[in-house]
């Protein structure tokens, strides 16, 4: 079956064989924010929740106790449980949901999450995820392009949840886990990021000192003037592995921007770009990848809005060049290189 094949079922319409589905409890929405944060050390997947309907779930597991022994998953980077897609003994494929319950998402806020996925072919297995607002779904970030033989390795993932007011919804994982031996999905440490989070006040400590008689001698008080971060706008980077990223990130970028990222590593080798994170006006602010030095070399991508890939040039060198224009600016971006 073919990656845009596979489809989504309905959690109304699953009758999971051999698959206990628990009750769960009525939340109010607003509430429920703070119980979507899970790293599964717990050994519980709640307040996520299985609705896979095929005979693959969801399943906590621990990395020195793997359900499939002879295909373990990466170490975790924290801890030692995460949440696995599991199969049965045959190894049949299927589609798995995970789903949280409803919440009241925020303007700003974000959710962040740890995954592996490999398959035997690449785009073997699908893994995305979506937001839901009533029956409307829309998808917040596609992590397919993850999937290929070689991915041995835990990836950080933050997707921004796009709502202009506060709006109640749920966040759905999508997947898809194939029959082969190498085929595996997993999620860890998943955290939803606000920046209108309740703080909380300070605590004031009162320490008694002895008083001196004070001095007549006039005195000159100094301050260490705080200095913003500097926005690094492009630059060269010929070290063999490194991050780039928008200016002022993980803060909004600039209007009018255009920067020039270079990066060049040694001779006979390829340039790898995997992007981490990718939030920015779709349609207006872009990425662009050349496959040499200049603006006129091949272009291997050109992105914008909402956007994630690893992306592998055919020589040791490439331009990344990022432009924005004069309205609505956002959080940006972040990648990795590396020589490969």
């Amino acid at each position: 079956m073919k990656a845009d094949q596979h489809l989504r079922v309905p959690v109304t319409s699953r009758k999971a064989e051999g698959h206990h589905v628990k009750a769960r409890v009525s939340v109010d929405p607003l509430s429920s924010r703070s119980l979507l944060d899970n790293d599964f050390e717990s050994g519980f997947e709640e307040p996520w929740y299985d609705s896979s309907p095929s005979t693959v779930h969801w399943v906590v597991e621990d990395f020195y106790t793997p359900f499939e022994v002879s295909y373990a998953a990466p170490k975790p980077s924290a801890g030692t449980k995460y949440l696995r897609a599991v199969r049965n003994d045959q190894l049949v494929s299927g589609l798995l949901i995970l789903r949280t319950l409803t919440f009241t998402a925020l303007p700003g806020d974000e959710i962040a999450f740890n995954f592996w996925i490999r398959s035997k072919y690449t785009g073997g297995n699908t893994l995305e995820l979506v937001m839901a607002i009533g029956e409307t779904e829309q998808t917040l970030v596609s992590l397919t392009s993850y999937s290929t033989s070689v991915n041995l390795e835990w990836r950080p993932m933050i997707a921004p949840i796009p709502v202009s007011e506060p709006v109640d919804l749920t966040l759905i994982f999508y997947a898809f886990c194939g029959s082969n031996a190498e085929d595996a999905i997993a999620l860890d440490d998943i955290v939803l990021l606000s920046p209108n989070a309740p703080t909380t006040e300070p605590t004031t400590t009162t320490t008694q000192t002895t008083t001196t008689p004070l001095s007549l001698s006039p005195t000159t008080a100094t301050s260490t003037p705080t200095t913003p971060p500097v926005e690094v706008c492009g630059g060269n980077y010929n070290d063999p592995s490194g991050i780039i990223s928008s200016p002022n990130y993980p803060q909004p970028y600039g209007f009018d921007e255009y920067c020039e990222y270079i990066i060049q590593v040694e001779e006979d080798k390829r340039v790898e770009l995997d992007f981490l994170y990718f939030n920015t006006e779709g349609g207006a602010d872009y990425v662009t990848v050349y496959d040499g030095l200049t603006t006129t070399s091949p272009v291997l991508l050109r992105a914008s809005g909402f956007h994630s890939d690893i992306i592998t040039t055919t020589t040791n060198k490439c331009l990344v060049v990022h432009s924005s224009d004069s309205q609505n600016s956002f959080t940006g971006w972040q990648a990795t290189y590396k020589s490969s």
